[in-house]
């Protein structure tokens, strides 16, 4: 990898091995400021010890390789999922409303199936993909509640706050 200086390089070293140190107390995390101090050094050593590389404390070219190849697999395996935009970004000005037909109507279904638990007046849907009366009328009474412009259409307001409805419950319910 080439770098425009040291200092980059070393702040590189510096993220690689906090990365790893996260999920490995063996590993010491170090500051990321691209000094190779004495807290560096230790990091690297303790890597090294940890991987059988002789504990140099410096970052030879197979102990760069070795904290690389595992900074990767750390990033793949600690990092969030992807997220699954579903909204649509181009049907009729960003909006979802009574007829439509997609995916994301099915995914606004579930969504507001799963909030029938903070707003007890919802109607159960069926979830059919399918922006019926139903839906609507369960979106009437959110946006009533939300002081939203009520509408009866999912508009990027609507979503929005449903989305932050849905991640404050869900965040309480998986605790």
């Amino acid at each position: 990898m080439p770098y425009d200086n040291e200092k980059d390089a070393v702040m590189n070293l510096q993220r690689y091995l906090r990365q790893i140190s996260y999920s490995d107390p063996d590993i010491i995390s170090p500051p990321i400021d691209g000094i190779f101090d004495d807290a560096t050094r230790e990091s690297v050593k303790s890597f090294q010890k940890k991987h059988s590389l002789g504990e140099t404390g410096v970052a030879d070219r197979d102990t760069w390789e070795a904290i690389y190849a595992e900074y990767l697999t750390s990033i793949a395996k600690y990092s969030p999922p992807k997220n699954l935009p579903v909204f649509p970004r181009t049907p009729d000005s960003y909006e979802l409303s009574l007829g439509d037909q997609y995916f994301a109507v099915s995914i606004l279904q579930l969504l507001l199936n799963e909030l029938r638990f903070i707003y007890d007046s919802f109607i159960p849907l069926v979830v059919s993909g399918i922006y019926d009366e139903a839906t609507e009328a369960n979106i009437l009474d959110f946006q009533s509640k939300n002081g939203l412009a009520m509408t009866g259409r999912v508009d990027k307001a609507t979503w929005d706050r449903l989305v932050g409805a849905y991640t404050d419950y869900a965040f309480d319910y998986v605790r």
